[in-house]
């Protein structure tokens, strides 16, 4: 079926950058873009008036983890001063005892969730770590359900965490974890990549610089150019990895990336915050920037999880500058892409202390343009003749943004997911008038808050206090 979309601001791509077409039209037959300009003269089976609307590529989220919002309540704990912008660790390690029942990951009610979720904010194509996980089959059968574009592997690392009862973080290492790890994501791979007519790809996850040996990370690396394979990693995570990488091997998790050949154009670092010159580290020695700008490696930088934790990443325009590929993630809920824009933009103006940073272009580019590079992906993060069917419209006619005379500033400065109207997944539509069209939303959202009862009525099991969730994170205000 040929479909048009006419009437709005269209994002096209003339060969080396976008361009907005004002009233342009887009066509598009099965999953390939066939037009994108002025005026489209052939015949169409269905017309789709954007007049108001931003026609736009659809995003694409460099750094996602599925599952439900429950645990982000938990990430800024106030018994923990050794917290060290540590995230996940707040959830992700439990006491010894309590470890089975720490994580209550499903893939029917969480995952899904999560997914349908970041595809209503308009991304189309989610670089997705870890989330096979222990039940790949039923996670490629979710994806496929769910219609959204997938590149994902199940995460393996050389360690386990655990806090023990006074709060204290333990590293337990077992190199045959980390190999058997590195084994179940090649097979994976193997089998999946490709899966979902073309919409899964893989990609291999080590977890993280910290938790992970040499060893593995070369092993992975040998790996992933057999299989033909992307990887990303998280780098300059937090505190507690910067300084465990220094005391093992007197060097900056960057810098020990490239000590051992790991860094190249076909590597992704999440996050990549601490890193020297950082104002958290007072540590100013050697030029981590121009390492990964010399390798060719991407950045997928998340900024409302650092926001969270009082962090940002200094100046986004200076990872630019420096010559670095940086695409944007939702590593936090509300997983938001064109709220990560604006937070990306805005950290940027005040570490730059210019109004002129932060420019919406750069942040625009690196959720559509930035994201497909990562993936080495030339039909994706563009609107262009034979580029893929992935299409997001934008309602900016609302009292919300008022007069609209740069659709991508108003995007930026002012937009939401809940102004998202319509997403197309290779052809398809997936998001109609903001509603998902592949299951009852209603009807999900109390199963998901059944999980999350679930998980917080589960805290007192496994967290290193014993203590009931309203004592380890206090409500905003008494609940009776």
């Amino acid at each position: 079926m040929k479909t048009l979309i006419q009437g709005g601001y269209v994002v096209g791509f003339n060969g080396k950058g976008h361009e907005v077409i004002r009233d342009g039209v887009v066509a598009f037959e099965q999953d390939r873009v066939l037009f994108v300009g002025k005026q489209y003269a052939q015949p169409v089976d269905k017309k789709i008036e954007a007049k108001g609307c931003l026609v736009s590529p659809g995003f694409v989220d460099t750094h996602f983890h599925s599952g439900s919002n429950a645990s982000d309540y938990l990430l800024n704990e106030p018994d923990k001063p050794d917290f060290f912008a540590s995230n996940y660790l707040a959830h992700g390690a439990p006491t010894r005892e309590g470890a089975k029942q720490a994580h209550l990951k499903d893939v029917d009610v969480g995952q899904r969730f999560s997914l349908i979720h970041i595809l209503k904010s308009g991304v189309t194509t989610i670089l997705e770590i870890g989330g096979p996980g222990a039940s790949p089959e039923p996670y490629v059968e979710m994806v496929d359900e769910v219609g959204i574009r997938c590149y994902t592997g199940p995460s393996y690392k050389n360690v386990n965490f655990f806090h023990d009862r006074e709060g204290r973080l333990e590293y337990d290492w077992d190199d045959e974890r980390g190999s058997e790890g590195l084994k179940k994501a090649i097979a994976f791979a193997k089998k999946f990549n490709g899966a979902c007519n073309g919409r899964i790809g893989t990609m291999l996850f080590p977890g993280h610089v910290d938790t992970c040996t040499p060893e593995l990370l070369k092993e992975t690396r040998k790996a992933a150019k057999e299989l033909g394979v992307r990887v990303q990693i998280h780098t300059a995570i937090n505190l507690i990895e910067f300084h465990a990488v220094m005391q093992r091997y007197r060097c900056t998790p960057v810098e020990l990336l490239h000590r051992i050949g790991f860094l190249d154009p076909e590597v992704s670092l999440s996050h990549c915050i601490f890193i020297s010159g950082h104002s958290w580290l007072a540590y100013p020695y050697g030029d981590d920037l121009k390492i990964v700008a010399d390798s060719g490696a991407s950045v997928a930088h998340s900024p409302l999880k650092y926001l969270k934790l009082g962090v940002t990443m200094g100046s986004f325009d200076r990872y630019l500058k420096a010559g670095i590929n940086v695409g944007i993630g939702t590593d936090t809920f509300p997983k938001d892409i064109i709220s990560e824009m604006r937070y990306a933009a805005l950290c940027s103006r005040v570490a730059e202390k210019s109004f002129i940073a932060g420019h919406p272009r750069d942040v625009f580019t690196a959720a559509t343009l930035g994201g497909a590079k990562m993936m080495g992906r030339e039909d994706l993060g563009k609107l262009q003749k034979g580029a893929k069917a992935d299409i997001t419209i934008v309602n900016l006619k609302d009292i919300a943004f008022g007069a609209v005379r740069d659709p991508i500033k108003a995007l930026v400065e002012t937009g939401t997911s809940r102004d998202v109207r319509t997403v197309i997944v290779d052809g398809e539509v997936l998001v109609d008038n903001g509603k998902y069209l592949r299951l009852d939303e209603q009807e999900l959202l109390e199963k998901v808050q059944a999980k999350g009862e679930e998980v917080w009525a589960s805290l007192p099991k496994w967290h290193w206090t014993g203590k009931g969730v309203d004592e380890v994170m206090p409500p905003a205000f008494r609940m009776t």
